[in-house]
C-alpha cells in the first residue's frame, strides 16, 4: 500500500521551500548578532546555504523517487540504514517541538498574554495534524495561498515604513568584528536555510524529480531576499534598538500610521508568523510521521499522527525554559547541533552511493 499517493509540482515545491523558509525566520530574525549588519550576514549565509541544499538534493537526484529513509536502508542496509533513519526522523521531530515552543512564546509575549501557553501550543498542532493527515498535496496547496499573502504583506509593509527609515542607521558598514560576522552567517545558513533538509522526507514526491534541485534553489533565493529586505528595513526603522527586541518585525510594523486610518498593522505581521509557523512545523511534522511508518514498515502513517502530536506538544513545552533560553540555544547551540543532520547524514551518505557506484533508483513510494 503506498503511504503517500499525493504528488506536488516544481512550483508548488518552491512556494512550499519560501514558507518553509519563513516560518521560524519571522520569529527568530535571522542574523540579529551582526547587528545592523545582518543583512550581510543573511547574504553570505544564503551562499552557505545554497551549498548545504546541492549536497541533499545531490543525493536525491541519485535516488529519485526516494525519501531519505529507503536511501539510508539501500545505502546502509537495513539496521544500520533504520538505525541511522531514526537519528534523523528525531531531528525532526525536535525541530517541530522547537518551532512550536517559538510560537507559543510569541503569541504569549505580545497577542494574548493571559492565555496559558499550552493552550497555543496544542492549537496549533491541531491545525498542523489535520493538514498532514490530508497529505502533501493539500500543504502545498496551502502554501501556494499562504507564501503570497506573506510576501505581499512583507512588502506593503516595507512601502509603509519608508518614511521612518533612516539609512543613517545602517552605517558604518562592516562594523561588526569578523568573527562574529562569520559565526552569524553560519548561524543563518543553518538556521533557516539549512533546514531545508527536511525536504530529503518530500523531493519523492513531485513531479519533475530532476527539477528539484532548482525548485528549492529558487524558493530559498526568493525567501533569502525577502529576509534581507525586511532586515534592512528592520535596522532603518529601529536603528540601535532592534537588537533589543525579541520580535523586531512585529515592533517595526507599529509605526505604520497613515491619516490615522491605516493604524494596527502588525496585525497582519502577526498573521504571516502564524501561517509560515504553520507551514514549517507541517512539513516536519510529515517528515516525522511518514519517516516513522517507513521505518517500522506501517500501512498508513495517518494512525501514528496523533501520538506523535502529543509527544511533539510536550516535548515543545518542556524544551526550553524561557524565551531568553530559546534565543542563545538558537544562536549558540543550534548551529552546532545540527550539522551531523544537515551536512553529515546527506553528505555521507552520497560519498558511500557513490563509492558502491549504487544504481540510480525510480518508483513510487511504499
Amino acid at each position: 500500500m503506498f503511504l503517500e499517493k499525493g504528488r506536488i509540482s516544481n512550483f508548488q515545491l518552491s512556494t512550499l521551500t519560501i514558507g518553509y523558509i519563513l516560518g521560524a525566520s519571522v520569529v527568530i530574525a535571522p542574523g540579529e548578532g551582526a547587528g545592523h549588519d545582518a543583512w550581510i550576514a543573511i547574504a553570505l549565509g544564503l551562499i552557505e546555504g545554497l551549498l548545504i541544499v546541492w549536497i541533499f538534493t545531490a543525493l536525491a537526484r541519485q535516488f529519485k523517487g526516494k525519501t531519505l529513509v529507503e536511501i539510508n536502508s539501500l545505502v546502509y542496509g537495513k539496521i544500520l540504514g533504520n538505525f541511522i533513519s531514526v537519528f534523523f526522523i528525531w531531528y525532526l521531530f525536535h525541530l517541530g517541538a522547537l518551532v512550536l515552543n517559538n510560537y507559543a512564546r510569541f503569541f504569549k509575549l505580545e497577542l494574548y498574554p493571559a492565555t496559558p501557553k499550552t493552550v497555543g501550543i496544542i492549537l496549533i498542532m491541531l491545525v498542523c495534524a489535520s493538514t498532514v493527515s490530508r497529505g502533501i498535496e493539500v500543504l502545498a496547496r496551502c502554501s501556494l495561498i499562504l507564501v503570497t499573502f506573506t510576501i505581499l504583506t512583507a512588502l506593503i509593509d516595507t512601502f509603509l515604513v519608508i518614511r521612518h527609515m533612516d539609512l543613517l542607521n545602517l552605517m558604518p558598514v562592516l562594523d561588526v568584528p569578523l568573527g562574529t560576522l562569520l559565526w552569524t552567517s553560519h548561524s543563518t545558513a543553518i538556521f533557516p536555510f539549512g533546514d531545508t533538509v527536511a525536504f530529503l522526507m518530500i523531493l519523492a514526491f513531485i513531479n519533475k524529480p530532476e527539477k528539484g534541485r532548482s525548485a528549492i534553489c529558487s524558493g530559498l533565493l526568493t525567501a533569502g531576499l525577502v529576509l534581507i529586505i525586511v532586515a534592512v528595513r528592520n535596522a532603518a526603522v529601529l536603528g540601535q534598538m532592534a537588537v533589543t527586541y525579541s520580535y523586531p518585525s512585529y515592533i517595526s510594523a507599529q509605526v505604520i500610521d497613515v491619516g490615522d486610518v491605516l493604524t494596527r498593522v502588525e496585525v497582519l505581521v502577526a498573521i504571516n508568523m502564524i501561517t509560515m509557523g504553520f507551514l514549517k512545523i507541517s512539513v516536519v511534522f510529515y517528515g516525522t510521521v511518514l519517516g516513522l511508518a517507513q521505518v517500522f514498515n506501517l500501512r498508513s502513517y495517518r494512525p501514528i499522527i496523533l501520538p506523535i502530536g502529543i509527544l511533539m506538544v510536550i516535548l515543545a513545552l518542556t524544551n526550553v525554559s524561557n524565551t531568553a533560553e530559546m534565543f542563545d540555544f538558537a544562536n549558540q547551540g543550534y548551529p552546532i547541533y545540527t550539522v551531523p543532520f544537515q551536512i553529515g547524514i546527506p553528505l555521507i551518505t552520497l560519498i558511500i552511493a557513490k563509492l558502491r557506484q549504487l544504481p540510480q533508483t525510480g518508483g513510487d513510494q511504499t
